[in-house]
């Protein structure tokens, strides 16, 4: 029984690390991926900022982020960080980074005008590219290995309902063991 829920347990920590490796792509008002709280609360224009946290060094990412139906906005353009950028983030973008980069890298700019009357909660994901045959978001780390990221999620005009920040529960090495022990 301990042989098989050890097994389970360092499967389940090696597949976190190699999507740890790759990291995530989320939507965030600030270029530090630090608040994935968006708003739409007064007309005007309005920067979101795709940034790439959580990896361990990465030189490229793919992915889409397309106005979900509930921003009741209007898609301006995209501002690319970095020269090698092809495609956008409302079709599929790919962004090459020069070199090699550490955690958190911002990505893109997506700029809109803003109207301010998004309802709260209405979530914005980030998802695959649907131009590559994968159907993942792809992340190149620094040994130009080809990995799966995950797509992050902001939340236009956040409530208590809705907060896109997720707090965890501060625990020890112990209290994770006990939790397996016969």
């Amino acid at each position: 029984m301990k042989k098989a829920l050890l097994l389970t347990l360092v499967l389940v920590v090696s597949a976190s690390m190699a999507f740890a490796q790759a990291g995530s792509v989320g939507l965030f008002a600030d270029t530090g991926g630090t608040d994935c709280n968006l708003a739409d609360l007064t007309p005007g224009l309005t920067a979101y900022y795709a940034v790439h946290v959580y990896h361990a060094g990465a030189i490229a990412c793919q992915f889409a982020a397309p106005k979900p139906a509930c921003l009741l906005a209007t898609w301006l353009s995209d501002t690319a960080v970095f020269p090698v950028t092809v495609g956008g983030s409302q079709g599929g973008v790919a962004i090459g980074y020069g070199s090699c980069q550490g955690a958190p890298t911002h990505v893109l700019t997506i700029n809109y005008f803003t109207q301010g009357l998004t309802a709260p909660c209405c979530v914005y994901p980030v998802v695959n590219d649907p131009n590559i045959p994968s159907g993942e978001i792809e992340v190149v780390d620094c040994a130009n290995n080809l990995l799966v990221g995950t797509g992050g999620v902001g939340i236009v005009n956040s409530s208590p309902n809705c907060d896109c920040d997720v707090p965890t529960e501060d625990t020890t090495w112990g209290k994770v063991k006990s939790l397996y022990t016969d």
